[in-house]
């Protein structure tokens, strides 16, 4: 049943948790479908809270990063806290994990890198998110990932974490052993906290199994970290030095930040071959075999289901001119392990990137020919891509239904600069628009402009 709430025609609860409501909601005001949190109401009788909520949701509205869910809107009506946020089209990682069980370790870490990206744009620029954890992040239909909630939990609190309002066994069992003192929260207490999802990926366990509280908190505290490949045999070893790092009590011994334990994880990823698993979770998606996989190094990890720039080994490559435009140039070479794909037919060719350090800007993705030529007619002067036989693109190939995934993108720039300029302009259209780098080497490669 509809309801309103200020502008907003709330048509569907779609989640309930510890701080409030998330409904399905028409915002009249722009006449767009939105996400609307609504904060439980008794924290809007906390002053300190209140205070707490209005400085995080204005600091997480700045961060323009891709992977941190965009805030259109916050404030109070008729007394009750609410954020309007994109609706997302997709899962959140808990549920996904719950229903499926783990990740295959090549999705694990592509979700990982993703998830990094977003934390360490939010640390630079002087936000600490303090709940890290698989329910705050959600998992579009391509397999895009968002991080939510940055420090929402935080502003619940009155005292140390393990005392606060609303903080659960579920919280808990992600929190960073510093967290359970007096000392703030940190950027490495958020490491610590990635850890644990990565580690819960790969195995689909909890870091610690515990029903109790004291019993969880004695074991950040107190046990080891666990290693992933003890839990999950066929996981190997490579895995268990970067866990038993990210997982270190002492927050001076973890990664220096969320994308160098991304890196490490990578690197982890191609150090020892993993046997297959033998479990039953439904996988959505094809992968090259391993050795054709190894030959895209850390490029084709970019990002699991980063729908980044990407093109057809038989179409005509793009180099930036003097001016940062995309000129026309050679015929590209084929990428090994590469799945090739025939021209769509729409009113531009089909073409591909050289991974030459140049910048594009992706305003969107689709399967088919229909929506490629209507984001082209949308935006004039795009090209479009085709992610699998790319090799400075994303892991994911293909949709969950294993359809192709086609990027439609401005350039390449030959600066930064220039692509942030027409970032700019095209998110008057779509504003999950971004900046990919068209790198070989080096990540991320999705570049947050200011």
């Amino acid at each position: 049943m509809e309801w309103q709430f200020g502008p907003y025609v709330v048509q569907g609860l779609i989640a309930r948790g510890g701080m409030g409501e998330i409904h399905r909601a028409l915002d009249s005001r722009h006449q767009r479908t939105v996400a609307l949190k609504l904060i439980a109401e008794r924290h809007a009788e906390d002053a300190e809270f209140r205070r707490r909520f209005q400085r995080e949701a204005q600091a997480t509205a700045r961060l323009r990063d891709p992977h941190v869910i965009p805030i259109h809107s916050y404030g109070e009506i008729d007394g009750r806290l609410y954020l309007d946020m994109r609706l997302v089209d997709g899962t959140d990682l808990a549920t996904h994990l719950a229903s499926y069980g783990p990740l295959d370790p090549d999705r694990a870490v592509g979700l990982l890198e993703q998830v990094a990206h977003a934390l360490d744009a939010a640390h630079a620029d002087g936000l600490v998110h303090r709940d890290v954890k698989p329910s705050n992040v959600l998992v579009g239909s391509t397999g895009f990932a968002y991080l939510v909630d940055f420090g929402i939990a935080y502003a619940a609190s009155t005292g140390t974490a393990a005392t606060s309002t609303g903080i659960t066994v579920g919280t808990l069992a992600y929190m960073a052993p510093e967290r359970f003192g007096e000392g703030p929260a940190e950027p490495s207490s958020d490491v610590y906290s990635l850890t644990c999802l990565f580690y819960e990926c790969l195995t689909g366990r909890k870091p610690f199994q515990r029903e109790a509280t004291v019993a969880m908190i004695s074991a950040h505290l107190h046990d080891d970290p666990p290693r992933p490949g003890t839990t999950a045999p066929h996981l190997g070893s490579a895995f268990d030095a970067v866990i038993a790092r990210g997982m270190a009590k002492d927050p001076a011994h973890r990664f220096d930040s969320a994308g160098d334990l991304a890196r490490e994880a990578v690197e982890a990823l191609y150090a020892t071959p993993t046997e297959p698993r033998t479990t039953t979770v439904r996988q959505s998606e094809e992968r090259p075999d391993r050795k054709s996989r190894g030959r895209f190094v850390r490029a084709a990890l970019a990002t699991l289901g980063v729908l980044a720039v990407a093109g057809a080994a038989t179409a005509w490559a793009l180099s930036p001119g003097d001016d940062g435009q995309a000129t026309s140039s050679r015929p590209v070479v084929s990428v090994p392990g590469a799945t090739m794909a025939a021209d769509l037919g729409v009113s531009v060719p089909m073409s591909t990137p050289v991974c030459n350090d140049s910048y594009a800007v992706v305003v969107g993705a689709a399967f088919e020919a229909n929506t490629v030529q209507r984001l082209l007619d949308e935006f004039p002067g795009t090209g479009y891509l085709h992610v699998p036989s790319t090799p400075c693109g994303a892991s994911a190939k293909t949709s969950p239904s294993g359809k192709a995934i086609y990027s439609v993108y401005f350039g390449p720039f030959a600066d930064a600069a220039s692509a942030c300029d027409q970032l700019a302009a095209a998110r008057e259209k779509a504003d999950d628009a971004y900046v990919k780098k068209l790198s070989a080497t080096g990540l991320p490669a999705v570049i947050a402009c200011d």
